[in-house]
């Protein structure tokens, strides 16, 4: 056994400089802590919970120089629950990202398989929850702007960055015989760069979410659809015919300072078919404006404050639902790879009985209110 080792470690070292110019990357993130709401479907929870400022994984990325300037890429990411050891997404083994592709630096990058959409690349970046963590997701991240799902059967071209221009354009096969477009998604987008100013915008457009989105937020409220005794922002979709989202947003730093604001605009068609009688024909509506802001009081010391303000119409039940929303972020870095937090999110809902949602699983459930109030200790570890 160790001849065999001794062989294989020698040839492995004859082997290296062929492959110089290759690259194979492990790397994870691992976020744990301790999360408080004060109602949850009328009681108060205590949970420990795993990736809420960042989703717990692990990962590998590799590079492959083909030569020419092009060279072949793939990614494989994880997630799991640090407290029980589970695969999240649904229990995918890669539930994160997986997929290979090529990129050359005049050509641009195109890649195949598990993927994010063109919102969350463009357009999450510019959200305070994109800066830091589920918790701050516009109401139960209904736009998909924190990526509660991603992609499958994805084709996904990116082009090289000119004058800091960038596009993007993808689309994933729904994969049913005889209807080629059923359960596929299609999605674009355009970001801008110019030193501290970020702009990104993106449209986002998807057949039966449901289906495709298996470990999305889809499912789990459908039997409460269009229901007037009140619920959260998912509360009002079941299982929509299509889902069409329009973003956008912009950030710019200033010194120890960042600053930024978004738009999006999310729309469900179909969407309380299945669960209502005379419902299938119905939409809901949502927009969602946030400003955001942090600063770091010092090299370790960042501070954040975000309002998020939504509204939307359920055509069925004509019910008008408002959220306000208030988000507070406090990160302190022990190290380059470790830091500890505390964030707190408050949430006010109005018309229609309405009742306030932040995110409904994060939080448990609903409240039995119009308010309701999170608040999370955690620590996270790259590695």
């Amino acid at each position: 056994m160790k001849k065999s080792l001794i062989a294989l470690a020698v040839t492995g070292a004859f082997a290296a400089p062929a492959f110089a110019q290759n690259s194979v990357t492990l790397y994870g993130i691992i976020d744990a802590g301790i999360t408080y709401t004060n109602n949850s479907g009328g009681h108060s929870l205590w949970q420990a919970q795993s990736g809420v400022l960042q989703g717990s994984r692990w990962g590998m990325k590799g590079v492959e120089d083909l030569g020419g300037g092009t060279k072949a890429i793939f990614q494989l990411e994880n997630g799991f629950n640090v407290f029980n050891g589970r695969l999240a997404q649904g229990g995918r083994e890669f539930g994160r990202q997986a997929y290979v592709g090529l990129t050359n630096d005049s050509l641009g990058t195109l890649t195949l398989g598990r993927q994010y959409d063109s919102l969350v690349d463009m357009v999450q970046p510019t959200t305070f929850n994109g800066q830091w963590g589920a918790l701050f997701s516009h109401p139960s991240d209904i736009d998909n702007s924190d990526n509660g799902f991603r992609v499958n059967n994805t084709v996904k071209y990116v082009s090289p960055t000119l004058s800091g221009l960038k596009a993007e354009a993808m689309y994933a096969f729904g994969g049913v015989a005889g209807a080629f477009g059923q359960s596929s998604t299609v999605a674009g987008g355009l970001s801008y760069t110019n030193g501290p100013l970020y702009l990104g915008g993106a449209y986002f457009f998807a057949k039966n979410p449901s289906t495709q989105f298996d470990d999305g937020n889809f499912v789990t409220n459908a039997p409460t659809v269009g229901s007037s005794n009140g619920h959260g922002a998912f509360g009002y979709v079941g299982k929509p015919g299509s889902m069409q989202t329009i973003g956008f947003g912009g950030s710019y730093a200033l010194g120890a300072a960042l600053f930024g604001a978004s738009f999006t605009n999310v729309r469900f068609d179909n969407a309380n078919q299945g669960a209502l009688p005379g419902g299938s024909g119905d939409h809901v509506w949502f927009n969602n404006y946030e400003l955001w802001g942090q600063y770091s009081f010092t090299p370790a010391t960042t501070l954040g404050l975000g309002y998020t303000f939504t509204n939307g119409k359920d055509a069925f039940s004509g019910v008008k639902p408002k959220y306000h929303q208030v988000n507070l972020m406090a990160d302190y870095r022990l190290s380059k790879r470790t830091d500890v937090y505390v964030m707190g999110v408050y949430q006010h809902a109005s018309g229609g009985s309405a009742k306030a949602d932040i995110y409904d699983g994060l939080t448990g459930s609903e409240s039995s209110t119009s308010n309701q109030v999170a608040a999370r200790v955690g620590i996270r570890h790259k590695f």
